[in-house]
């Protein structure tokens, strides 16, 4: 799927890197309102609130509704979060509260019609998953789980069609993994004495680390056989009991692998369906990659609970009895995360609603190459105008062009800097006294850092062919053509998760083409000084391919084609002086872009079905420019320009731009 640019093509020859940095200086397109639907997962207060100190310590939708702005507020206080501890796809899982029945709600209030501009959370399963492993019924378990998950899609394609904006669904964790599946073996297994089992079983397990997913496995093993210690004194018993138990967690835990897995995919296809502007986010295969090196994210402990047995995560707090603070828990009670675990899993869904906006960079390569081209061409065009050329005359020249700014693509997503470069070598012929043309070869090796978290390198190469021609004895027009194609091929996006970042990799291409014509006239004032008005207008087209990152986590994503189309119109007044051997000349525009004002990118997790597209915000649709270069004549044939332009009138902050060369007649 493609999407828009903002491509600007400057008019004055060192003006080029305003152009660069009106497309990255934006503000993203903002969601004014986060709107949440789930189960205790998202439960801010509807029913409670459930991770411990939840006082103080944020949830992540909360997280996330702070990075776009805004406050989450329950809907029973008059808020935009209805998830609702407990809750359900659809009735009849032994729930008063249901995803449907939030939905509905919602819409309700609106008169059917959702927030085009917010940011939408639908996130359900977790309970119905935990009613299908417990029926022990496999013909039940997959028709729950199977029925919830397309039910949940099809509430999703509702938000849609009633005009929601992004709407994330993230898969549903492994509730395998959970406690409340060895809390569920050992209240059947040892039924008479299953308070004293939990308490051994707890006892063992929180004291251990479990750096790596064998090590949970043995960890569990060994909390279920202090659990059979309480079922009998007899050490042969204890001995079968607790083989018993563990035969039972391992069978169970398969099962419940494999209800979850069965739940996301039957969402994913449905979801697909479905289309729309869906977020698909994989926590599953987050909390995989937790259990498998929890160390790396900052947790210690992936099989116990930092609650006291029994207790509920709505109602533990860290100075009540019992409570373990002896290391970092990934569950806070049975079911639920703790609040680093929210902190994390709002990381990742923040990384992955960033990825488009980051990748919309992208094209900022190619656009830069365009403008140091036409930056160094401009001076070149100065200096023929300068000099009293005969039909016939050949002329050589070469340079180096850049341009630095600094980059604001979203203040969410931190400053970066933009430094781009480019070799420039061509040469002219005058056809006659009042008319020359010319091919110009350019060649560019930048490194880009548009964000914090986000850079690439470019390399690139184009083509220029261009002419000038002489009207009057003060009057002038030049033209040019450009085509240019570009590789990126060390493309990185980082991705903090707890104290551990993240980078994924990926290498994609471009192309970029554009043409201009501007035209001006020399009124002499003094023997040495000319003055007069310039205009100029100029089109391009850039386009980047779309891309998949080399890794396969639950961070790594493709992203679709984007392009971007600009026309810039200026007009401005120059002054031109010639003081024997050096020339200078200084001019300024007033620049107005009639073209895209926007750019969009659109991303999705490589896991998943779906897609979805971020837009930045409006940039600067007009500037002022300022350029002062000269030339200077060595010898008859030998002669050197150089240029300096600098921008006024911007939003997003003043740009640079320079150029410097030599050229040769013969």
């Amino acid at each position: 799927m493609t999407g828009k640019k903002i491509s600007v093509l400057r008019l004055t020859k060192g003006a080029f890197a305003v152009a660069l940095c009106l497309g990255v200086h934006t503000t993203a397109q903002a969601y004014d309102q986060l709107y949440v639907f789930g189960d205790s997962l998202s439960d801010t207060g509807n029913i409670g609130r459930w991770t411990y100190d939840s006082n103080i310590h944020p949830l992540y939708d909360e997280i996330l509704a702070k990075n776009i702005g805004t406050t989450l507020t329950p809907s029973s206080q008059g808020g935009l979060n209805y998830a609702e501890g407990g809750g359900v796809a659809v009735p009849g899982l032994d729930s008063d509260y249901t995803t449907q029945d939030q939905v509905k709600n919602y819409l309700a209030s609106t008169g059917g019609k959702a927030d085009p501009s917010g940011l939408y959370i639908h996130w359900i399963g977790g309970n119905d998953l935990a009613a299908a492993a417990l029926s022990l019924n496999p013909v039940t378990a997959l028709q729950i789980a199977t029925n919830s998950a397309t039910q949940a899609a099809s509430q999703v394609n509702d938000l849609l069609k009633a005009g929601a904006g992004t709407v994330i669904v993230p898969t549903v964790p492994n509730i395998g993994l959970t406690p409340v599946l060895m809390e569920s073996v050992i209240q059947i297994g040892l039924l008479p004495v299953q308070q004293q089992a939990l308490e051994a079983a707890y006892a063992y397990l929180n004291a251990q680390n479990t750096p790596n997913t064998d090590a949970r496995t043995e960890a569990i093993h060994n909390a279920l056989a202090a659990a059979a210690v309480e079922g009998s004194r007899i050490p042969l018993v204890q001995d079968t009991i607790a083989k018993g138990l563990a035969v039972a967690y391992d069978t169970l835990k398969v099962a419940a692998g494999g209800l979850t897995e069965t739940y996301n995919t039957t969402e994913d296809i449905a979801l697909a369906k479905t289309g729309g502007n869906i977020a698909r986010v994989d926590i599953n295969g987050l909390f995989n990659e937790v259990v498998a090196d929890p160390m790396m994210y900052g947790f210690a402990n992936t099989a116990g609970t930092a609650c006291p047995v029994g207790t509920s995560a709505s109602e533990c707090t860290s100075d009540m009895p019992g409570f373990d603070a002896s290391k970092a828990f990934l569950f806070a009670d049975h079911f639920h995360p703790t609040p680093q675990a929210h902190a994390l899993i709002a990381q990742y869904m923040q990384s992955v609603l960033n990825g488009p906006l980051e990748v919309t960079a992208l094209n900022q390569g190619s656009l830069a190459l365009a403008r140091n081209t036409q930056g160094l061409l401009d001076s070149r065009y100065q200096q023929l105008r300068t000099q009293d050329n005969d039909a016939g005359t050949f002329g050589m020249f070469g340079g180096y062009a850049g341009q630095s700014a600094d980059s604001k693509i979203n203040p969410s997503l931190g400053d970066g800097d933009l430094n781009a470069n480019s070799l420039n070598i061509g040469m002219d012929y005058q056809m006659t006294d009042r008319w020359m043309m010319g091919l110009m070869i350019s060649g560019s090796d930048d490194k880009q850092d548009p964000t914090d978290h986000y850079s690439y390198r470019t390399r690139g190469k184009m083509t220029t062919v261009f002419t000038g021609i002489k009207i009057a004895e003060n009057g002038w027009i030049n033209g040019d053509i450009h085509y240019g194609s570009l590789n990126y091929d060390d493309i990185k996006r980082s991705i903090q998760l707890g104290p551990t970042t993240r980078t994924e990799r990926g290498e994609t291409d471009g192309k970029q083409m554009g043409w201009r014509v501007a035209a001006g006239w020399d009124f002499p004032i003094l023997p040495v000084l000319k003055t007069g008005p310039v205009a100029q207008y100029s089109w391009d087209y850039s386009s980047v391919n779309g891309y998949r990152e080399d890794g396969d986590n639950s961070t790594s994503m493709r992203f679709g084609d984007q392009t971007s189309h600009s026309q810039i119109g200026a007009l401005g007044w120059r002054l031109n002086a010639q003081l024997g051997i050096v020339n200078p000349y200084a001019q300024v525009t007033y620049d107005r872009q009639f073209g895209d004002d926007t750019y969009t990118a659109t991303g999705a997790i490589k896991s998943t079905r779906t897609r979805f597209s971020r837009t930045t915000g409006e940039q600067d649709d007009d500037w002022v420019d300022m350029t002062a270069g000269l030339n200077v004549q060595i010898t008859h044939s030998f002669s050197a320009f150089a240029a300096v332009s600098q921008t006024t009138g911007l939003d997003s902050g003043e740009q640079t731009s320079y150029n410097a060369g030599i050229s040769a007649r013969f």
